[in-house]
């Protein structure tokens, strides 16, 4: 899954530098997207084919994002889109997510990596909308992070990943971020685009705790470390030169591209 980030890193940094494949639409909608930075973010999401408009050829960038479209967008950039459709017939752990439903595959997929949760009725609410907070939680742990290590969860939730998410820059180009309220679908392409850009962590340990003479006694876990691996042993962060190779890479193959990023 890691793997995948890292490769599609690349192929935006080259994007972003020269040109949008003729998959990223001219929308009905254009003149309502909040400037050139989610402009860049929606051609992107849009030319990788993650996030798409309506039937009419309009995008709505201020319509809000739903718990189901926040699933399909995660599993799409960590498995690809072709694996992510794939799991369309999937079972979610959900009554109210039946087998076949439009979302279905997606929100098994993230349910059972982690990323997102259920209800305590048993329901995940697709149609429910989401914060900016929730949606950058899904990012950030997407990225490797762990929720209970980072305090993603309880009181303080939105403080954490408010700083977790600053710091990696997923909200660059926000410059009016407000974490609690709805976030919208221009607003979910421009921090999907920043978290491919960001670079991918893991925990040498988890920590762990055990009981002695009836006392717990616990082990704190690691501080995330830069990879750019699934692996531990093969992770390193990403340098020039690597980047430079995979942009010379990508570019190699999008000589027959035509539009440019806004």
């Amino acid at each position: 899954m890691k793997k995948f980030l890292s490769l599609v890193l690349a192929l935006v940094m080259a994007m972003s530098l020269v040109t949008v494949s003729a998959g990223a639409k001219d929308f009905t909608d254009s003149d309502s997207i909040s400037g050139e930075d989610y402009a860049e973010a929606i051609d992107v999401m849009s030319a990788l084919q993650i996030i798409d408009g309506y039937e009419g050829g309009a995008f709505q960038p201020q319509g809000t994002l739903t718990r189901g479209a926040a699933a399909k967008i995660i599993a799409c950039m960590m498995l690809g889109k072709t694996t992510a459709e794939a799991l369309g017939n999937q079972a979610a752990p959900f009554k109210d997510v039946p087998v076949g439903s439009t979302f279905a595959g997606y929100i098994a997929y993230c349910v059972e990596a982690g990323i997102i949760d259920g209800y305590a009725d048993g329901t995940f609410r697709p149609s429910n909308k989401l914060t900016g907070f929730a949606f950058l939680k899904m990012l950030l742990t997407a990225m490797g992070y762990d929720s209970k290590i980072e305090g993603f969860t309880g009181t303080n939730w939105t403080v954490n990943v408010a700083r977790r998410a600053i710091e990696n820059g997923l909200t660059k180009g926000n410059d009016n971020f407000v974490g609690t309220a709805l976030a919208t679908r221009e607003e979910a392409c421009l921090y999907a685009v920043n978290t491919i850009k960001a670079t991918l962590v893991e925990y040498e340990n988890k920590g762990s705790s055990i009981v002695i003479n009836g006392v717990e006694i616990s082990q704190g876990a690691s501080s995330p470390k830069v990879v750019t691996s699934g692996n531990a042993s093969q992770a390193t962060s990403i340098n020039e030169r690597q980047v430079h190779r995979h942009r010379s890479a990508a570019l190699a193959g999008t000589q027959h591209l035509h539009r440019r990023v806004r």
